[in-house]
């Protein structure tokens, strides 16, 4: 064991001679004024403070961004102008400006493949809640696409989150659940609304379009085999490996590459996979830091959670394993924007990667806003209505 100092133990050597007998009446003392301030200080510190986060992500600064023709159909947001909480390295979020339009082409779609009960306020107000949701995750998720692609990548949310609810619930709906990779040719007349949306896709670029419509069969096809995947986790790795496919943030990943129109080449796509890889984790931990009360009041003590996780790991309280998440999404931030920087002092990096690196940060700081102001999380939280 080794012998530290202790914080009081004397510095002074002490004389062995004999201790005289001292009476207080031998030292007297003098009554002082009582002080009217505290005793001088001169040094402060906290030690598990954040480091300051000048200079990380620039390219997202918004005189930037108000320059950039890559950037001319996004507005860019300071959530804290709008009484959003912002507690991340990201300096900002960006919104599509076309969010009316892609309103009204989640509304078209939805009326097209859902048959309608004009009589039940119940199922259209649920209606109008996957149309609110699906609308605000893809004008602050790909807010940099062109309007004929913000369209279709929003009536694909609609399309995802129908089925992740039929999913979650045992149920699958003929008319709105994806076709998944046991069925060798997909019959049209079964799935209508993936139907529609395959046709938009391959009319719209063949190529990109393809590898979506390949992620999201593959990820359909991961949900229906989640019972698979394990109750408990030896560490957050672990949780990670079984997640993130299950999250869908490979197909996250490839809607944002559908959003700006690159198509990355196998060498391309290799130099971006670090970052890729950094992105998919804060997407996974941004979805679940901010959907675990709505989680917990749904589905009671079952949940698959990284807050759950962390709980269960270190043996701690919610409470304190969200902030714990939110020190992991932090030192993320700080890995991705290394991993750009790395990225952009390449000497043969080309323009489609920076663009692509770019899209996929700005990604991740629109899943944190959206998650931020997402009524489905939203309502289960104590004070989280804005008095406007």
């Amino acid at each position: 064991m080794v012998n530290r100092p202790h914080p009081f133990s004397p510095r002074i050597a002490l004389r062995n001679n004999p201790c005289r007998q001292i009476s207080q009446a031998h030292w007297p003392v003098k009554s002082q004024p009582e002080e009217r301030h505290p005793r001088k200080i001169f040094y402060a510190f906290d030690p598990a403070a954040d480091k300051p986060t000048s200079n990380i992500f620039e390219f997202l600064d918004p005189g930037t961004i108000s320059q950039s023709p890559e950037y001319q159909h996004a507005l860019s947001i300071p959530p804290t102008s709008l009484h959003v909480p912002w507690p991340t390295s990201l300096p900002c979020s960006l919104q599509s400006k076309h969010w009316q339009t892609a309103e009204t082409a989640a509304r078209a779609y939805t009326h097209g493949i859902l048959h309608h009960d004009s009589q039940n306020p119940t199922f259209q107000k649920k209606i109008d809640t996957l149309i609110d949701t699906a609308v605000s995750y893809a004008v602050n998720l790909v807010p940099l696409s062109n309007p004929t692609r913000m369209h279709l990548l929003t009536k694909t949310f609609i399309l995802l989150f129908l089925h992740d609810d039929a999913a979650d619930a045992g149920t699958s709906a003929n008319d709105t659940i994806i076709p998944t990779k046991s069925e060798h040719t997909i019959e049209e007349s079964q799935h209508p609304a993936y139907t529609i949306l395959a046709r938009e896709f391959l009319t719209e670029d063949i190529i990109q379009g393809q590898q979506v419509l390949n992620e999201i069969i593959s990820w359909a096809t991961i949900t229906q085999n989640a019972q698979t995947i394990p109750k408990s986790f030896q560490n957050i790795d672990e949780y990670f490996v079984h997640a993130v496919p299950d999250f869908g943030a490979t197909l996250i990943l490839h809607t944002v590459e559908f959003s700006i129109g690159v198509n990355l080449t196998f060498q391309e796509r290799q130099s971006v996979s670090g970052l890729e890889a950094l992105c998919a984790k804060h997407l996974l931990l941004t979805n679940d830091l901010y959907s675990y009360a709505k989680e917990v009041t749904a589905e009671g003590g079952i949940v698959l959670n990284a807050v759950r996780v962390v709980e269960d790991l270190l043996d701690v309280s919610a409470s304190s394993a969200a902030s714990i998440l939110r020190s992991l999404i932090r030192e993320l931030e700080s890995e991705m924007d290394k991993e750009y920087s790395r990225l952009e002092q390449m000497q043969q990096v080309t323009q489609p990667q920076l663009l692509y690196a770019q899209a996929i940060i700005v990604a991740a700081a629109g899943n944190m806003f959206f998650s931020a102001t997402c009524p489905r999380y939203a309502r289960v939280v104590e004070g989280s209505k804005l008095l406007l």
